[in-house]
């Protein structure tokens, strides 16, 4: 079978603290996922995104221990998810597809029971953390009466009430207004700038993507086939450039050397790369000094949007009857 496509980039990375490496799993006798394999590091927010069917929510499941891989692993801070599962599920929340509650419990009531579950009740962490999400404490209306929106807020206190490293968060905006939505895209900012957890996004919506997360990585058919650094970080990277070379080969080798070229893909007919503003006259200077002769020098800013497109845009094509 075909591997998943290797994803180059250039610079160092920061260290990583949670792995995903050859994942496979099959539905019978069909494969589903080929090798997936990613690294997410402390503090960072990853985008998981591609058209349904291609994999995202399966990839997930595996991750929370939900799903068993027919192959490959899953490590958080060198904890392995088959060898120590219960380690590593204290170590992680989710919140994969929609949430499932006790009609007839309040918020409150929820997470009190899930706190107990988990050994970690409080009162007070239980209130603050109903809060955050935006619900009231002490209300008493029962969640059977909750609107879509409310129920992914609960769904969202229950995945962080207990403080994790890593946090899985399967369309956490379904249901939000855009007030909600702002309030969502802030918390997790906070989790993972503040506290230093590690976050994987699966959504649909490109825009809040874009808005929330440091890398994409887009799945189809069960194999990862690209990945794109967003402008927002690491600070700095804000200009993507198209080139075309004598040499696109040696090219890429020197400018995966450089540490300041930060995403190198190879295309049909050249290159293109993610680097700095301030960076981006050393790159043709490196190339024609290295007697690489360069025929395009083209910046770029290509949005999630068209990245998406590009893609999967065959797929989207598909006529609906």
């Amino acid at each position: 079978m075909q591997a998943s496509m290797p994803i180059a980039t250039a610079a160092a990375t920061p260290k990583e603290f949670l792995e995903v490496s050859g994942l496979r799993k099959s539905f019978n006798r069909k494969t589903v996922l080929f090798d997936v394999s990613f690294r997410i590091a402390r503090g960072e927010i990853i985008g998981f995104v591609g058209p349904n069917g291609a994999g995202k929510s399966t990839t997930m499941k595996i991750m929370s221990g939900l799903l068993r891989p027919d192959a490959g692993t899953v490590q958080l801070d060198g904890v392995d998810l088959r060898k120590e599962p219960c380690l590593f599920l204290s170590q992680i929340g989710a919140l994969i597809e929609s949430p499932a509650f006790y009609p007839s419990l309040s918020a409150f009531d929820h997470v009190a029971y899930f706190a107990r579950l988990r050994g970690c009740y409080s009162a007070a962490t239980i209130s603050a953390t109903l809060e955050r999400v935006g619900l009231a404490p002490l209300s008493k209306k029962k969640v059977g009466e909750f609107s879509t929106g409310m129920k992914q807020r609960l769904g969202i206190a229950l995945a962080v009430l207990h403080s994790p490293q890593f946090l899985l968060l399967d369309e956490p905006m379904n249901g939000l207004d855009p007030v909600g939505m702002v309030s969502m895209r802030e918390l997790v900012r906070a989790l993972s700038r503040e506290n230093g957890v590690a976050v994987l996004v699966s959504s649909h919506l490109l825009y809040e993507v874009e808005q929330v997360c440091d890398r994409v990585l887009f799945i189809k058919d069960g194999r990862l086939v690209r990945e794109k650094r967003l402008s927002g970080a690491p600070p700095g990277l804000t200009t993507g450039v198209r080139l075309r070379t004598g040499d696109n080969a040696r090219a890429a080798e020197l400018l995966r050397e450089t540490g300041f070229v930060h995403e190198i893909r190879e295309t049909a007919d050249g290159l293109e790369c993610v680097v700095a503003a301030a960076d981006l006259a050393r790159i043709p200077a490196l190339l024609v000094g290295e007697d690489i002769e360069l025929y395009e020098f083209t910046p770029t800013r290509e949005s999630l949007e068209a990245v998406y497109i590009s893609e999967y845009g065959a797929d989207t094509k598909r006529i609906i009857e």
